[in-house]
């Protein structure tokens, strides 16, 4: 898993690229809570070139939700790939989490 943080708009995003496993979750576990520790109104993750994830993955992401919540910060996942979607859609978390087509879509108000 490669992990790049880029920005759109004056918005971190969080570019990740190849699976998001056990053995790769702590480290976007660090990199994510590093990011929140500053609270930032909004992050936004680029899925687009994510090809797997596991629990584990899922697991960060929630925490890095429930770190954002006491401030009012906000986690948005653009262009997750249909077969990271499902996951997501399988465990109801696309209830829980702001998925969006596109950048442009996530930064509609």
């Amino acid at each position: 898993m490669k992990i790049e943080l880029t920005s759109h708009s004056s918005h971190i995003v969080i570019v990740i690229t190849g699976e998001i496993d056990m053995s790769s979750s702590p480290e976007l576990r660090a990199r994510l809570l590093e990011l929140i520790h500053k609270k930032p109104p909004v992050l936004f993750v680029d899925f687009t070139s994510v090809s797997y994830i596991d629990s584990s993955g899922i697991a960060t992401f929630v925490e890095g939700l429930k770190g954002m919540m006491p401030y009012g910060g906000r986690l948005k996942f653009v262009s997750i790939p249909p077969k990271i979607a499902e996951i997501f859609g399988f465990a109801k978390l696309d209830k829980v989490f702001e998925i969006h087509g596109s950048m442009d879509d996530a930064l509609r108000p």
